[in-house]
C-alpha cells in the first residue's frame, strides 16, 4: 500500500488533489487513516493512500458474500475470491465513504450527460457543491434515518418519515428502466405511487415501508451492498446528477415572500451564488431564506436595488451571506455543518475560474427538461 508522509502547508484536500487526482478523495484518505476532523493532520504524520482501482459490481442474487472482519465490512464474489471494502461498522450499521468521484464521472460521461439537456452552469454549480458532499456510491446505514446513498446522501427517513430516496429511486425507474429492474426491482423494492419529486416511501415485497421496524431491513450489509453497486453504475450516477441539479427548482425559482416576493434568481443569479445556496439548501434548507434575508439586510440595500444592481451589489450581499449562514440557527437547532470549509471549496472554484461571479451568469435548462 502506498503512503505518504504530511508535509508543511498540506491539507487533506491538497494530498488527495496532488495525489489522487480529486480533492473531494480527502474522504477516502480520512476513512482508510480513521481521521475524524480532516483539519487535524500533523507535519511527519505518515499516511495510508486509498488504492485507485475500479470496483466490480454485481448484483445477481447468489454471487455476493459478505464478510465481517470488525470493524471492516467486505464483500467477494463467489468466482472470485479478492476481498473488496464495502464499509466501516458504526452505531448501528456501517458508513462507506464510496470511490466514485462527482467531478471525474461527469468529466469522462459526456455523452450520456448530454441526453439529461443540462447546461455547463448548472454542471458547473453542482461541482461547486459536490466536493462538500459525498461520493456517487456512498451509502450510510448507521444513524435514525437507516439507509443514506449517493452524492447527496439522499435517505429513507426517519421513523414514519418520508425520505428522498424513494424520490431518487423513482426517477432512476422513469429513466432508466433496466437500472431499476437491476437494483431494486428484482430484490422486491419498489416506490409507493404517492412518491413525488422530492420525497416518499419504498415498498418491499409490495408493503409500504413507512414504520422504523420496517426500515430496518434497508440496514442489512447486503442492502447496503446493491447500493454501493448503484452507485458504480454510470446510468443510476447520471441520474444522481439530473435529481441533484433538479434540486434548484425547489428554492432558486420560486417567489418567496421571505424576498420581497422575489425569486431568489431574480436577486442573486451568479454561479457563484446559485453553488453556495445548492449547498446550503442540501446541509440546511430551511435556513437558506433566512441567512439571504438577513444578508440583504446587513447590507443595507433593498431587494429592488439587488434585483436592478449589478457584479458589485451581488458580491456584497454574497459576502454578507457568507457570515450570517456561519452561525444562524434556530431555535435548539445546529448551525451550517462546516460552514466556513464549505464556502472556501466553493470559493477555490471561483478563484480557478471554475465558477463565474459576474450576475446573471447562472444558466438553467429546466425548462429544456
Amino acid at each position: 500500500m502506498k503512503t505518504y508522509t504530511v508535509k508543511s502547508g498540506d491539507s487533506l484536500s491538497k494530498i488527495a488533489l496532488k495525489l489522487l487526482g480529486s480533492t473531494s478523495k480527502w474522504r477516502e484518505i480520512a476513512e482508510l487513516n480513521d481521521i475524524v476532523d480532516q483539519n487535524k493532520i500533523q507535519v511527519g504524520q505518515i499516511l495510508k493512500l486509498p488504492s485507485i482501482s475500479e470496483p466490480q459490481p454485481s448484483t445477481q442474487k447468489s454471487d455476493v458474500v459478505i464478510i465481517e472482519e470488525d470493524p471492516k465490512v467486505y464483500y467477494q464474489y463467489q468466482n472470485d475470491p479478492t476481498k473488496r471494502y464495502l464499509g466501516t461498522k458504526h452505531k448501528k450499521g456501517i458508513f462507506r465513504i464510496g470511490s466514485q468521484n462527482t467531478e471525474k464521472f461527469i468529466q469522462d460521461s459526456p455523452t450520456l450527460l448530454s441526453k439529461l439537456k443540462l447546461s455547463k452552469s448548472e454542471i458547473n454549480a453542482l461541482l461547486a457543491t459536490s466536493e462538500n458532499e459525498g461520493n456517487l456510491d456512498a451509502v450510510n446505514t448507521w444513524d435514525n434515518s437507516f439507509m443514506s446513498f449517493g452524492m447527496f446522501q439522499w435517505t429513507l427517513g426517519s421513523g414514519s418519515n418520508p425520505g428522498e430516496l424513494p424520490a431518487l429511486i423513482k426517477l432512476v425507474k422513469e429513466k432508466y428502466p433496466d437500472a431499476y429492474d437491476q437494483f431494486c426491482g428484482q430484490f422486491g423494492v419498489s416506490v409507493t405511487a404517492d412518491t413525488n419529486t422530492i420525497d416518499g416511501f419504498l415498498k418491499y415485497k409490495n408493503k409500504k415501508v413507512n414504520t422504523s421496524s420496517e426500515k430496518l431491513f434497508f440496514r442489512g450489509n447486503i442492502v447496503a451492498y446493491r447500493f454501493a453497486a448503484a452507485g458504480m453504475d454510470e446510468r443510476v450516477n447520471s441520474v444522481q446528477i439530473l435529481h441533484a441539479i433538479n434540486r434548484f427548482n425547489r428554492f432558486y425559482f420560486n417567489k418567496q415572500s421571505k424576498l420581497g416576493g422575489n425569486t431568489l434568481f431574480e436577486l442573486l443569479s451568479s454561479e457563484y451564488a446559485a453553488s453556495l445556496f445548492l449547498d446550503n439548501h442540501v446541509n440546511r434548507p430551511g435556513y437558506l431564506f433566512d441567512c439571504v434575508k438577513k444578508a440583504i439586510t446587513n447590507v443595507g440595500i433593498t431587494f429592488d436595488q439587488l434585483k436592478n444592481g449589478g457584479d458589485n451589489e451581488e458580491m456584497a450581499v454574497i459576502n454578507k451571506y457568507l457570515k450570517v449562514r456561519e452561525t444562524y440557527k434556530r431555535g435548539n437547532g445546529s448551525p451550517m455543518t462546516d460552514a466556513k470549509n464549505r464556502a472556501a471549496e466553493t470559493k477555490r472554484h471561483l478563484d480557478e475560474g471554475m465558477i463565474s461571479a459576474k450576475k446573471g451568469s447562472f444558466i438553467s435548462n429546466r425548462k429544456l427538461r
